[in-house]
Order: structure tokens, then sequence, then C-alpha cells
């Protein structure tokens, strides 16, 4: 997903909230504040999910900071990460939280009987 807007659209910013679920920022669970972009829109930097990041307002205007670097990427199971790097040349690696599982839903013996015999019934 991506914009040529600077500002994140509605969508997009939605999408960035759900992916992040908390500051990105390594050692930092606050809420999202902001959805900001890893390489800054000024610089050149586009509008899209893989370079945008949730953060809290503290943490997103830390890396705004001179000496701050951050870089984002998709991992081979397709979780983006974000690669942080301090003035002193420190690097911290945050992942996105796994995406939710199948959803499971418990049956008991008769509701599965039943479906299967229903099944039968409509596929006649």
């Amino acid at each position: 997903m991506e914009s040529r807007a600077r500002r994140f659209p509605k969508g997009l910013a939605a999408f960035i909230g759900l992916r992040d679920q908390r500051c990105r920022m390594p050692y930092c669970d606050a809420p999202i504040r902001h959805r900001d972009h890893a390489q800054p829109h000024h610089r050149g930097g586009p509008t899209t999910a893989t370079n945008g990041l949730g953060s809290c307002e503290r943490c997103n205007y830390v890396k705004e900071a001179p000496g701050w670097r951050v870089s984002t990427d998709t991992d081979e199971t397709g979780r983006h990460t974000a690669e942080f790097t301090t003035p002193t040349g420190m690097y911290y690696h945050c992942t996105a939280p796994p995406l939710p599982g199948p959803l499971e839903i418990d049956v008991s013996q008769v509701e599965a009987r039943i479906g299967v015999a229903l099944t039968h019934l409509h596929a006649a």
C-alpha cells in the first residue's frame, strides 16, 4: 500500500496501527499515537506500508533527533521489520507482531454430525 501524499491516508494509517499494535521503538510498549515515515518524507521516504511505523509521540520525536537512523524491510515470513541505529552507533532490531492465526471454532460432536447431515441433505 502506498500514497503520494505526505500524510498517511486513513486506510493506510489504520493498517499500520493494526500491524504494529504498539510503539515500534525497541523497549517501548506505549500505545501508537503517530504513524510516521521510517525514512523521512523530506528526504525522499515514500508514504508506504513498508516505510510506515506506528510510534508513540515521544519515540517519534526521538528518532527525528540528529544521529538516529531507521530502516525498514519485510522478513522471509512477510512480517514488517525495523532497524533503529542510535547516535552512539548501537543497532536495535524490531519485528511487528505475528498475524493472528486461523480462527478455530470448537463444536461438539452433535453439532458436527448435524452439520454433516445438513450438508448431505443440501447436496442431494
